[in-house]
């Protein structure tokens, strides 16, 4: 009697299994690895827009909006750069002329920008980056107040809705 060489059906299934289960796992890590590569992405971003800010206060002797260096405003309201416009209390947008980043409003004097580029204002997520002058980096646990620059985060709340999730950049607490 010859015995026939090969893999049976169940073989075969068995082995079909465990290649689903490790591409499985393959892919569920490959969209963790995604996600914490947007969050570096949005970290270095936010510093970079830092380093224009520090160029415009060089050359200008003002932050966004015409706000003084390194001032914190405690509880201030409507005092954010960011894309959530009124009703939400923003002045206005880091991409705008005001703001003196990407363009200037003529109010900065001896402005020589553009610091940063429109597209550069986007984090990974879609959202403009903010500025704030009266953010809460403890909420929750009482007011301490620093000036930021910061992402919504993948959940991308707006102001009003500030959360664990946000990614900032502390200029000064």
């Amino acid at each position: 009697m010859k015995l026939k060489k090969g893999f049976g059906l169940i073989e075969m299934l068995v082995v079909i299994a465990v290649i689903g289960i490790l591409a499985s796992i393959v892919l569920v890590n490959a969209s963790n690895v995604k996600e914490k590569a947007k969050i570096v992405q949005a970290k270095a971003t936010a510093k970079q827009i830092y380093n224009a800010i520090v160029i415009l206060e060089n050359d200008t002797g003002f932050w966004p909006g015409h706000k003084q260096p390194y001032e914190i405003e405690p509880g201030a309201s409507g005092n954010e750069i960011c894309d959530d416009l009124p009703p939400n209390d923003c002045e206005f947008k880091f991409s705008d002329p005001e703001a003196g980043l990407a363009a200037t409003d003529g109010g900065y004097p001896d402005w020589k920008g553009p610091y940063v580029l429109s597209s550069q204002l986007t984090d990974p997520w879609g959202s403009e980056y903010f500025f704030d002058t009266d953010y809460d980096i403890e909420a929750g646990a009482g007011q301490k107040w620093a000036v930021v620059i910061g992402s919504y985060g993948p959940n991308g709340k707006g102001l009003n809705q500030y959360d664990s999730d946000d990614i900032i950049y502390i200029i000064k607490e």
